[in-house]
Protein backbone atom coordinates (compact mmCIF):
# COMPACT_ATOMS: atom_id res chain seq x y z
CA UNK A 1 0.00 0.00 0.00
CA UNK A 2 1.41 3.39 -1.03
CA UNK A 3 1.59 5.89 1.81
CA UNK A 4 -0.23 9.18 1.16
CA UNK A 5 2.44 11.91 1.16
CA UNK A 6 0.11 14.85 0.53
CA UNK A 7 -0.22 17.59 3.19
CA UNK A 8 -2.80 16.48 5.75
CA UNK A 9 -6.00 18.52 5.92
CA UNK A 10 -7.16 17.16 9.29
CA UNK A 11 -3.95 16.93 11.28
CA UNK A 12 -2.46 19.21 13.94
CA UNK A 13 -0.25 22.23 13.40
CA UNK A 14 1.66 24.88 15.34
CA UNK A 15 3.76 27.89 14.35
CA UNK A 16 6.60 28.48 16.81
CA UNK A 17 8.58 31.74 16.73
CA UNK A 18 11.98 31.66 18.44
CA UNK A 19 13.04 35.05 19.83
CA UNK A 20 16.21 36.20 21.53
CA UNK A 21 19.16 38.52 21.35
CA UNK A 22 21.87 37.79 18.72
CA UNK A 23 23.91 34.61 19.32
CA UNK A 24 21.55 33.18 21.95
CA UNK A 25 21.31 29.81 20.16
CA UNK A 26 18.04 30.11 18.22
CA UNK A 27 19.23 28.46 15.00
CA UNK A 28 21.13 25.76 16.90
CA UNK A 29 17.97 24.88 18.84
CA UNK A 30 15.91 24.53 15.66
CA UNK A 31 18.59 22.40 13.99
CA UNK A 32 18.61 20.08 17.00
CA UNK A 33 14.83 19.74 17.08
CA UNK A 34 14.65 19.09 13.32
CA UNK A 35 17.66 16.72 13.45
CA UNK A 36 19.44 18.40 10.54
CA UNK A 37 21.37 21.61 9.87
CA UNK A 38 18.59 23.56 8.15
CA UNK A 39 19.33 26.96 9.72
CA UNK A 40 22.74 28.57 9.26
CA UNK A 41 24.57 29.28 12.52
CA UNK A 42 27.99 30.39 13.70
CA UNK A 43 29.79 31.64 16.78
CA UNK A 44 29.40 35.27 15.63
CA UNK A 45 26.37 37.50 16.12
CA UNK A 46 23.69 38.13 13.48
CA UNK A 47 24.45 35.03 11.39
CA UNK A 48 20.70 34.81 10.69
CA UNK A 49 19.89 37.90 8.60
CA UNK A 50 16.19 37.26 7.94
CA UNK A 51 13.43 34.94 9.09
CA UNK A 52 13.07 31.46 7.64
CA UNK A 53 10.85 28.46 8.34
CA UNK A 54 11.95 24.97 9.36
CA UNK A 55 9.37 22.18 9.33
CA UNK A 56 9.13 19.27 11.76
CA UNK A 57 6.66 16.47 10.94
CA UNK A 58 5.67 14.03 13.67
CA UNK A 59 2.90 11.60 12.60
CA UNK A 60 -0.16 13.82 12.04
CA UNK A 61 1.47 16.91 13.60
CA UNK A 62 3.37 19.59 11.69
CA UNK A 63 5.45 22.13 13.63
CA UNK A 64 6.67 25.18 11.71
CA UNK A 65 9.60 26.91 13.42
CA UNK A 66 10.15 30.56 12.57
CA UNK A 67 13.89 31.19 12.91
CA UNK A 68 14.24 34.93 13.48
CA UNK A 69 17.29 37.20 13.43
CA UNK A 70 18.60 38.39 16.78
CA UNK A 71 16.32 41.19 17.94
CA UNK A 72 17.76 44.65 17.18
CA UNK A 73 16.11 48.06 16.95
CA UNK A 74 15.93 50.54 14.07
CA UNK A 75 18.67 52.73 15.55
CA UNK A 76 21.14 49.83 15.46
CA UNK A 77 20.11 49.01 11.88
CA UNK A 78 20.90 52.56 10.77
CA UNK A 79 24.04 52.92 12.87
CA UNK A 80 25.70 49.69 11.73
CA UNK A 81 24.12 49.72 8.22
CA UNK A 82 22.34 46.40 8.79
CA UNK A 83 19.55 44.93 6.69
CA UNK A 84 16.06 46.14 7.57
CA UNK A 85 15.00 42.50 7.93
CA UNK A 86 16.95 42.33 11.22
CA UNK A 87 14.49 44.71 12.89
CA UNK A 88 11.38 43.85 10.87
CA UNK A 89 11.33 40.04 10.74
CA UNK A 90 11.14 39.20 14.49
CA UNK A 91 7.95 41.23 14.85
CA UNK A 92 6.42 39.71 11.72
CA UNK A 93 7.15 36.25 13.13
CA UNK A 94 5.31 37.15 16.35
CA UNK A 95 2.20 37.96 14.31
CA UNK A 96 2.33 34.56 12.61
CA UNK A 97 3.18 32.49 15.71
CA UNK A 98 0.95 30.31 17.90
CA UNK A 99 3.73 29.95 20.49
CA UNK A 100 6.73 32.12 21.39
CA UNK A 101 9.99 30.61 22.65
CA UNK A 102 12.19 33.24 24.30
CA UNK A 103 15.83 32.12 24.27
CA UNK A 104 18.02 33.36 27.13
CA UNK A 105 21.80 32.89 26.89
CA UNK A 106 22.91 31.70 30.35
CA UNK A 107 26.58 31.57 29.42
CA UNK A 108 26.85 35.35 29.15
CA UNK A 109 27.09 36.89 32.60
CA UNK A 110 26.34 40.34 31.21
CA UNK A 111 22.99 39.40 29.64
CA UNK A 112 21.67 36.36 31.50
CA UNK A 113 20.38 38.34 34.50
CA UNK A 114 17.79 40.22 32.45
CA UNK A 115 15.73 39.86 29.30
CA UNK A 116 16.71 42.48 26.73
CA UNK A 117 14.39 45.47 26.38
CA UNK A 118 13.93 44.85 22.64
CA UNK A 119 12.64 41.34 23.41
CA UNK A 120 10.49 42.62 26.30
CA UNK A 121 8.85 45.11 23.96
CA UNK A 122 7.70 42.28 21.67
CA UNK A 123 6.44 40.23 24.62
CA UNK A 124 4.47 43.23 25.85
CA UNK A 125 2.93 43.85 22.42
CA UNK A 126 1.90 40.23 21.73
CA UNK A 127 0.93 38.93 25.17
CA UNK A 128 -2.74 39.31 24.17
CA UNK A 129 -2.59 36.77 21.34
CA UNK A 130 0.12 34.14 21.88
CA UNK A 131 1.43 32.09 24.85
CA UNK A 132 5.09 32.48 25.77
CA UNK A 133 7.71 30.06 27.10
CA UNK A 134 11.10 30.96 28.58
CA UNK A 135 14.00 28.76 27.42
CA UNK A 136 17.27 29.03 29.36
CA UNK A 137 19.95 27.93 26.91
CA UNK A 138 23.65 27.00 27.28
CA UNK A 139 23.10 25.59 30.75
CA UNK A 140 26.09 23.29 30.15
CA UNK A 141 28.48 26.23 30.48
CA UNK A 142 26.68 28.18 33.17
CA UNK A 143 29.38 28.67 35.83
CA UNK A 144 27.22 28.38 38.97
CA UNK A 145 24.15 26.21 38.46
CA UNK A 146 23.01 26.63 42.05
CA UNK A 147 21.75 30.10 41.08
CA UNK A 148 19.49 28.68 38.35
CA UNK A 149 16.36 28.71 40.49
CA UNK A 150 16.93 32.34 41.55
CA UNK A 151 17.56 33.24 37.90
CA UNK A 152 14.27 31.64 36.81
CA UNK A 153 12.33 33.46 39.49
CA UNK A 154 13.99 36.73 38.51
CA UNK A 155 13.39 36.40 34.74
CA UNK A 156 9.74 35.42 35.31
CA UNK A 157 9.24 38.21 37.87
CA UNK A 158 8.48 35.34 40.27
CA UNK A 159 5.22 34.76 38.41
CA UNK A 160 4.14 31.99 36.07
CA UNK A 161 0.65 32.23 34.58
CA UNK A 162 -0.27 28.74 35.75
CA UNK A 163 1.68 28.90 38.99
CA UNK A 164 1.71 30.68 42.30
CA UNK A 165 4.63 33.01 42.98
CA UNK A 166 6.48 33.83 46.13
CA UNK A 167 9.18 36.30 47.02
CA UNK A 168 12.48 36.10 45.14
CA UNK A 169 15.41 35.47 47.43
CA UNK A 170 18.31 37.53 46.11
CA UNK A 171 21.82 36.48 47.01
CA UNK A 172 24.73 38.84 47.70
CA UNK A 173 26.21 37.98 44.28
CA UNK A 174 23.22 39.35 42.39
CA UNK A 175 23.78 42.60 40.48
CA UNK A 176 22.10 45.88 41.35
CA UNK A 177 19.43 45.47 38.66
CA UNK A 178 17.40 43.12 40.84
CA UNK A 179 13.68 42.98 41.47
CA UNK A 180 13.68 45.48 44.34
CA UNK A 181 15.42 48.16 42.28
CA UNK A 182 13.09 47.38 39.38
CA UNK A 183 10.02 47.99 41.56
CA UNK A 184 11.45 51.31 42.72
CA UNK A 185 12.14 52.42 39.15
CA UNK A 186 8.69 51.27 38.09
CA UNK A 187 7.06 53.34 40.83
CA UNK A 188 8.80 56.44 39.50
CA UNK A 189 8.28 55.79 35.77
CA UNK A 190 4.64 54.67 35.76
CA UNK A 191 1.66 56.73 36.88
CA UNK A 192 -0.93 54.73 38.77
CA UNK A 193 -4.30 56.03 39.84
CA UNK A 194 -4.48 53.71 42.79
CA UNK A 195 -3.09 54.88 46.09
CA UNK A 196 -0.62 52.33 47.44
CA UNK A 197 -0.88 53.49 51.06
CA UNK A 198 -1.69 50.72 53.49
CA UNK A 199 -0.22 48.01 51.25
CA UNK A 200 3.05 46.29 51.95
CA UNK A 201 5.81 45.88 49.36
CA UNK A 202 4.80 42.30 48.48
CA UNK A 203 1.25 43.36 47.60
CA UNK A 204 2.55 46.29 45.57
CA UNK A 205 4.86 44.06 43.50
CA UNK A 206 2.06 41.63 42.72
CA UNK A 207 -0.25 44.51 41.88
CA UNK A 208 2.16 46.09 39.39
CA UNK A 209 2.86 42.81 37.60
CA UNK A 210 -0.83 41.99 37.48
CA UNK A 211 -1.66 45.44 36.16
CA UNK A 212 0.89 45.15 33.34
CA UNK A 213 -0.41 41.71 32.33
CA UNK A 214 -4.04 42.85 32.49
CA UNK A 215 -3.36 45.78 30.19
CA UNK A 216 -1.32 43.67 27.76
CA UNK A 217 -4.00 40.97 27.58
CA UNK A 218 -6.78 43.41 26.77
CA UNK A 219 -5.52 44.06 23.26
CA UNK A 220 -2.68 45.37 21.12
CA UNK A 221 -0.23 47.68 22.88
CA UNK A 222 1.37 50.49 20.87
CA UNK A 223 5.13 50.91 20.77
CA UNK A 224 5.24 54.01 22.96
CA UNK A 225 3.05 52.42 25.61
CA UNK A 226 5.04 49.16 25.47
CA UNK A 227 8.26 51.09 26.07
CA UNK A 228 6.65 52.79 29.05
CA UNK A 229 5.38 49.53 30.55
CA UNK A 230 8.69 47.69 30.29
CA UNK A 231 10.85 50.57 31.48
CA UNK A 232 13.23 49.22 34.11
CA UNK A 233 11.96 45.62 33.84
CA UNK A 234 14.42 42.72 34.03
CA UNK A 235 11.97 39.87 33.34
CA UNK A 236 8.46 39.16 32.11
CA UNK A 237 5.55 37.91 34.25
CA UNK A 238 3.57 36.42 31.33
CA UNK A 239 5.49 33.17 30.75
CA UNK A 240 3.44 29.99 30.95
CA UNK A 241 6.43 27.64 31.40
CA UNK A 242 10.23 27.49 31.69
CA UNK A 243 12.73 25.00 30.23
CA UNK A 244 16.46 24.65 30.96
CA UNK A 245 18.35 23.22 28.00
CA UNK A 246 21.62 23.05 26.13
CA UNK A 247 20.96 23.27 22.40
CA UNK A 248 24.59 22.36 21.71
CA UNK A 249 24.65 19.09 23.69
CA UNK A 250 20.94 18.27 23.38
CA UNK A 251 20.31 18.25 27.13
CA UNK A 252 16.66 18.93 28.00
CA UNK A 253 15.52 19.08 24.37
CA UNK A 254 13.25 16.03 24.50
CA UNK A 255 11.03 17.60 27.15
CA UNK A 256 10.82 20.84 25.17
CA UNK A 257 10.05 18.97 21.94
CA UNK A 258 7.27 16.98 23.60
CA UNK A 259 5.82 20.18 25.06
CA UNK A 260 5.77 21.84 21.62
CA UNK A 261 4.15 18.84 19.91
CA UNK A 262 1.53 18.55 22.67
CA UNK A 263 0.69 22.25 22.19
CA UNK A 264 -0.30 21.76 18.54
CA UNK A 265 -3.89 22.55 17.60
CA UNK A 266 -6.16 20.90 15.02
CA UNK A 267 -5.55 22.30 11.56
CA UNK A 268 -4.43 21.54 8.05
CA UNK A 269 -0.76 21.15 7.22
CA UNK A 270 0.75 23.98 5.24
CA UNK A 271 3.83 22.20 3.85
CA UNK A 272 4.48 18.89 2.11
CA UNK A 273 5.77 16.20 4.53
CA UNK A 274 9.04 15.89 2.61
CA UNK A 275 9.94 19.55 3.16
CA UNK A 276 12.14 20.54 6.10
CA UNK A 277 12.79 24.15 5.03
CA UNK A 278 10.96 26.77 2.97
CA UNK A 279 14.12 28.48 1.77
CA UNK A 280 15.28 28.50 -1.84
CA UNK A 281 18.01 25.80 -2.11
CA UNK A 282 20.50 28.22 -3.67
CA UNK A 283 19.88 30.75 -0.92
CA UNK A 284 20.35 27.98 1.66
CA UNK A 285 23.74 27.13 0.10
CA UNK A 286 24.81 30.78 0.30
CA UNK A 287 23.76 30.97 3.97
CA UNK A 288 25.70 27.80 4.82
CA UNK A 289 28.80 29.19 3.09
CA UNK A 290 28.47 32.49 4.98
CA UNK A 291 28.06 30.71 8.32
CA UNK A 292 31.23 28.67 7.80
CA UNK A 293 33.16 31.78 6.76
CA UNK A 294 31.97 33.49 9.96
CA UNK A 295 33.04 30.51 12.05
CA UNK A 296 36.52 30.14 10.59
CA UNK A 297 37.76 33.59 9.57
CA UNK A 298 38.72 36.29 12.03
CA UNK A 299 37.58 39.84 12.67
CA UNK A 300 35.93 41.76 9.82
CA UNK A 301 37.13 39.42 7.05
CA UNK A 302 34.02 37.15 6.72
CA UNK A 303 31.67 40.16 6.71
CA UNK A 304 33.46 41.59 3.66
CA UNK A 305 33.17 38.42 1.56
CA UNK A 306 30.28 37.92 -0.88
CA UNK A 307 29.69 34.30 -2.01
CA UNK A 308 27.68 33.72 -5.19
CA UNK A 309 26.52 30.61 -7.01
CA UNK A 310 28.67 30.19 -10.12
CA UNK A 311 27.07 27.01 -11.45
CA UNK A 312 24.61 24.35 -10.29
CA UNK A 313 24.42 21.07 -12.19
CA UNK A 314 23.55 17.42 -11.68
CA UNK A 315 24.98 15.69 -14.77
CA UNK A 316 24.41 12.07 -13.72
CA UNK A 317 21.18 12.66 -11.81
CA UNK A 318 22.82 11.58 -8.56
CA UNK A 319 25.67 13.91 -7.57
CA UNK A 320 24.95 17.63 -7.26
CA UNK A 321 27.86 19.77 -8.48
CA UNK A 322 27.92 23.31 -7.09
CA UNK A 323 30.41 26.05 -7.85
CA UNK A 324 30.59 28.94 -5.38
CA UNK A 325 32.59 32.05 -6.22
CA UNK A 326 33.58 34.32 -3.33
CA UNK A 327 34.02 37.94 -4.28
CA UNK A 328 36.82 39.56 -2.27
CA UNK A 329 37.32 43.33 -2.18
CA UNK A 330 40.80 43.54 -0.66
CA UNK A 331 44.01 41.65 -1.22
CA UNK A 332 44.68 41.06 2.49
CA UNK A 333 41.23 39.51 2.84
CA UNK A 334 42.02 37.23 -0.09
CA UNK A 335 45.24 36.11 1.60
CA UNK A 336 43.28 35.29 4.79
CA UNK A 337 40.67 33.36 2.80
CA UNK A 338 43.12 31.37 0.68
CA UNK A 339 45.74 30.74 3.34
CA UNK A 340 49.26 29.38 2.93
CA UNK A 341 49.35 27.15 -0.18
CA UNK A 342 45.52 27.23 -0.31
CA UNK A 343 45.08 25.35 2.99
CA UNK A 344 42.37 27.63 4.39
CA UNK A 345 40.11 27.66 1.35
CA UNK A 346 40.51 23.88 0.91
CA UNK A 347 39.55 23.33 4.55
CA UNK A 348 36.51 25.61 4.13
CA UNK A 349 35.47 23.73 0.97
CA UNK A 350 35.59 20.40 2.84
CA UNK A 351 33.46 21.50 5.81
CA UNK A 352 30.97 23.33 3.60
CA UNK A 353 30.66 20.27 1.36
CA UNK A 354 29.97 18.09 4.41
CA UNK A 355 27.21 20.47 5.56
CA UNK A 356 25.65 20.48 2.10
CA UNK A 357 25.64 16.68 1.97
CA UNK A 358 23.79 16.64 5.29
CA UNK A 359 21.37 19.35 4.14
CA UNK A 360 20.46 17.77 0.78
CA UNK A 361 20.75 14.12 1.87
CA UNK A 362 22.62 13.49 -1.38
CA UNK A 363 26.13 13.45 -2.80
CA UNK A 364 27.46 16.96 -3.32
CA UNK A 365 30.69 18.08 -4.99
CA UNK A 366 31.63 21.66 -4.12
CA UNK A 367 34.14 23.83 -5.94
CA UNK A 368 35.02 26.92 -3.90
CA UNK A 369 36.97 29.72 -5.55
CA UNK A 370 37.74 33.39 -4.98
CA UNK A 371 38.01 36.43 -7.21
CA UNK A 372 39.46 39.92 -6.77
CA UNK A 373 38.90 43.22 -8.61
CA UNK A 374 41.56 43.81 -11.27
CA UNK A 375 43.24 46.57 -9.27
CA UNK A 376 43.61 44.32 -6.23
CA UNK A 377 44.88 41.45 -8.39
CA UNK A 378 47.59 43.72 -9.75
CA UNK A 379 48.56 44.73 -6.22
CA UNK A 380 48.77 41.10 -5.12
CA UNK A 381 50.83 40.16 -8.18
CA UNK A 382 53.21 43.06 -7.56
CA UNK A 383 53.54 42.12 -3.88
CA UNK A 384 54.20 38.49 -4.83
CA UNK A 385 56.97 39.60 -7.23
CA UNK A 386 58.51 41.80 -4.54
CA UNK A 387 58.42 38.97 -1.99
CA UNK A 388 59.95 36.57 -4.50
CA UNK A 389 62.75 39.02 -5.37
CA UNK A 390 63.36 39.67 -1.68
CA UNK A 391 63.66 35.93 -1.03
CA UNK A 392 66.04 35.47 -3.99
CA UNK A 393 68.24 38.38 -2.87
CA UNK A 394 68.33 37.03 0.66
CA UNK A 395 69.34 33.56 -0.57
CA UNK A 396 72.02 35.04 -2.87
CA UNK A 397 73.43 37.15 -0.04
CA UNK A 398 73.53 34.12 2.28
CA UNK A 399 75.39 32.01 -0.29
CA UNK A 400 77.92 34.75 -1.01
CA UNK A 401 78.76 35.19 2.67
CA UNK A 402 78.76 31.53 3.73
CA UNK A 403 82.06 29.79 2.76
CA UNK A 404 80.66 26.36 3.51
CA UNK A 405 77.97 26.61 0.82
CA UNK A 406 79.01 25.50 -2.65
Amino acid sequence: MVKDRRPKKNGKTLNVAVLGIPNSGKSTLINRLIGKEVCAYSCKKNTTRKSSRAILNDDDTQIVFLDTPGVVNEKEVKRFKLEESLSRDPEMSCREAHLLLVMQDCSNRFSRESIGPKVLRLLCKYQHRVPMVLVLNKMDVMPQKRYTYDLIRKLTCNTLIDGVGGDIKLSSQDPKWNVESYVKRLQKSMKYEENSEGKDEKDYKKMTYQKILTECRQGPVKDDRANELIKGMIGWPGFSDVFCISAKTGSGLQDLKSYIIDSAKPGGHRFHPSLIHDQDPKEAVINIVKSKLLDNLEREVPFELQPKIQYWTCPDGKCLEIGVLIEVKRGRHARKLIGMHGKTINYLANIIEASLIDYFDADVKLILSATLPQSEENKMSLNAIRLENRALNSERHRRENDPYLV
